[in-house]
């Protein structure tokens, strides 16, 4: 006996570079300035090995001590933007320009050292191009909004000198000596090439993102940022063009466009999903094929985590929270199994949290890519050869390992495993191998619930999660609407609110974010 798992997409939320919308424009902006200050952290620091070098070698009388500080100085410069770009109260038109400015700082420094390292004969100067350069690799920009800040970088060194010529008479005869003239003349000639070389290339280097980005087109839909892969496709955010909206575009994968079973499967995943109107599946708005050959599916775009990364990320959730969520999700399920619809992968990765108004904790049941379609009054779809489970081998419930056929009752077992991964973190049957994993489900019995024993529902939950779990079908709960009766016994509205859910998010955010 074969396995197939069905590695469904993890649909996350994803800043996207040059997105139409401007809440995704502005995340690509705050995570570019958070990645170049990041840099610019460790990058800056790690040049005072060579102010020891310039200060107790080259220029034994140099001040070390004030090197020193202006290196701690321009570092609290980065700090203050990183952490800026962390908060999103900050205006992301002034963060784009704190950016700036905290690389002009940088080369402003630099120019200071070179004050007491040798004047406008300083070969610190080239220090500046090194901050033309980083800021070139960091941050690709259009000539445009990019020309101020190059221009403010490459002229540091000159008024940095000219300022000091003014208060210094030492400094001004340099500037009156042709020798020293010759030599600024002739290093700070790369200074300026450098930062004009930046310009260009940031704009290069921009300009071909934003071909790329524009060429990245399947049908009306314009693609702007990866969200995942799963067996048979990949899933992107999209832009709508003719809607002015984004979705998710699943696109079945080059490689089994040529095998009419995929395509089938394909097609199936689509009409199932499209079937479904209630508010807690994930809709999906078109089907087809572009010009080049590529089949797509345009879904909803939902902006939160799945069960799974939510639970990997901040732990198993409290009763009335698991209870809360798998109402809903038994409010999904009830909708597709009365459509004629298996779903065959339910999991925590195929159950979505998102935010509607007055409702941060709304799920969204997702991927019906190895759905069974039952028509009414036609047979049933089948493209599963014999003996082969479809599904992911934890949640597969004892029938199908045995070569039966998925019906409710099967998808209700999946659900039940699945409770039991909200309530505990962990799902109650393991196994180093496949063989191990099936022996596991046709034999094992659910384990005791890792739940707090003051825990007023915790009996009633587990008895349920039995009863979704026994080895007989005929044994288990027979239809999710008995299954959402049965929860909705134990729900306590006031145990779970809106307000918690709504405290629960904005720490997360927080958790993200530090």
């Amino acid at each position: 006996m074969t396995s197939t798992v069905a590695a469904a997409p993890v649909p996350v939320t994803i800043p996207v570079v040059n997105a139409p919308t401007p809440d995704n424009q502005e995340s690509a902006i705050r995570r570019t300035v958070s990645r170049a200050m990041r840099i610019g952290l460790w990058v800056w620091p790690s040049y005072t090995l060579l102010d020891v070098y310039m200060c107790f070698v080259a220029y034994p009388g140099a001040p070390f001590r004030l090197f020193v500080l202006y290196r701690i100085l321009v570092e609290l410069v980065f700090v203050a933007v990183y952490r800026a770009s962390m908060r999103r109260t900050v205006d992301v038109r002034r963060l784009f320009w704190m950016q700036n400015a905290a690389f002009v700082t940088a080369a402003v420094g630099i120019a200071l050292m070179a004050v007491h390292l040798g004047g406008i004969r300083s070969a610190y100067m080239h220090g500046i191009s090194i901050v033309a350069l980083v800021r070139t690799a960091l941050v690709p920009t259009d000539w445009r909004r990019g020309a101020i800040t190059y221009a403010g970088i490459a002229l540091c060194f000159p008024l940095v000198m000219g300022i000091v010529s003014a208060l210094s008479p030492v400094s001004r005869d340099e500037w009156l000596n042709a020798p020293s003239l010759i030599f600024f003349a002739s290093h700070y000639v790369f200074v300026l090439t450098t930062s004009l070389l930046g310009l260009i290339t940031g704009h290069i280097v921009w300009s071909t993102q934003e071909q790329l980005y524009q060429a990245r087109r399947v049908g009306r839909y314009r693609l702007t940022a990866p969200i995942g892969k799963g067996g048979m496709g990949e899933v992107w955010l999209a832009w709508d063009q003719s809607l002015n909206r984004n979705i998710a575009l699943k696109i079945l994968r080059a490689g089994t466009t040529s095998n009419p079973a995929a395509l089938r499967r394909f097609e199936i995943e689509a009409q199932s999903a499209g079937r479904l109107r209630g508010p807690h599946v994930a809709h999906v708005f078109d089907f087809g094929a572009s010009d080049d050959g590529l089949y797509y599916i345009a879904m909803e775009y939902l902006a939160g985590m799945n069960l799974a990364t939510l639970i990997e990320k901040f732990g198993a959730l409290p009763s009335q929270r698991a209870i809360h969520l798998s109402i809903q999700a038994c409010v999904a399920l009830e909708e597709a199994h009365e459509a004629g619809i298996i779903h065959r992968d339910l999991k925590p990765h195929n159950l979505f949290i998102t935010h509607v108004p007055d409702e941060p904790d709304f799920l969204k049941l997702l991927d019906f890519g190895v759905a069974r379609l039952r028509a009414a009054g036609s047979a049933d779809e089948r493209l599963t050869k014999v003996g082969l489970v479809v599904g992911t081998p934890a949640y597969v419930a004892p029938e199908l390992w045995h070569g039966g056929e998925a019906d409710e009752r099967s998808d209700i077992y999946a659900f039940g495993i699945t409770m039991h991964v909200m309530l505990t973190g962990v799902t109650p049957f393991e196994g180093w191998s496949l063989a191990q994993l099936q022996a596991a489900h046709v034999t094992g019995k659910l384990p005791p619930l890792r739940i707090r024993r003051d825990d007023a529902v915790g009996e009633g939950l587990e008895a349920l999660l039995r009863r979704c779990t026994t080895w007989s079908a005929g044994d288990r709960i027979q239809t999710v609407r008995e299954l959402r009766e049965a929860l909705l016994s134990l729900h306590d509205p006031a145990a779970w609110t809106a307000a918690d859910a709504d405290a629960f998010w904005k720490s997360a955010e927080s958790f993200r974010a530090s």
